[in-house]
């Protein structure tokens, strides 16, 4: 890896799925071994109103504030990278990474059945009422549009796992993160 390089890890996935758990549990594990990483969710980066018609879940922002947040990060010792939030398209995948100047980036995509989404959303208690079910039948259907665009260089299935696996699981397999040479 060029000793200029930041690794980026990007966990993506449907709703409910435990993208920012799993951000957190390799984060802290991150921290405990020494190295220097940063955590970024793009729902709270995007989270602002109004939206602009043309980009109804505010992908710009989020890019834009993922860029600001970085540097400020880099600027006070961090040297890799971790977002999660559901990353729609390789469209968009390409936008966060352009966000991050030298950004050598792996996107994991985890997923689970459609019953341990809906199920998985009740219990985080954020939603209520109708937005239950809302957020279950939208997870439903990006669980679809994430395999068909991503790009994803790793998928994780969470069925019937705890978050220790699944973060050993990404960081086994991805190598994550590599050090930068030099």
């Amino acid at each position: 890896m060029p000793k200029n390089a930041v690794p980026m890890l990007l966990i993506s996935g449907p709703p409910g799925v435990g993208k920012s758990t799993v951000a957190w549990e390799i984060f802290d594990r991150l921290v405990d071994n020494g190295d220097s990483p940063a955590l970024a969710d793009l729902d709270l980066l995007g989270a602002s109103w109004p939206v602009p018609a043309d980009d109804p879940h505010n992908e710009r922002m989020r890019a834009a504030n993922l860029a600001a947040v970085w540097a400020n990060y880099q600027a006070a010792g961090s040297r890799c990278l971790i977002v999660d939030g559901v990353i729609e398209s390789r469209k968009h995948r390409e936008a966060y990474e352009a966000a991050i100047p030298q950004a050598i980036a792996v996107l994991c995509r985890l997923e689970a059945g459609n019953e341990q989404l809906g199920s998985r959303i009740v219990r985080r208690g954020r939603e209520r009422g109708d937005g239950i079910a809302k957020l279950t039948h939208r997870a439903i259907e990006l669980s679809a549009l994430l395999e068909r665009d991503d790009g994803a260089e790793l998928t994780v299935d969470t069925n019937g796992r705890d978050v220790a696996q699944v973060a050993d699981q990404i960081l086994s397999e991805t190598g994550w993160p590599t050090r930068p040479s030099g």
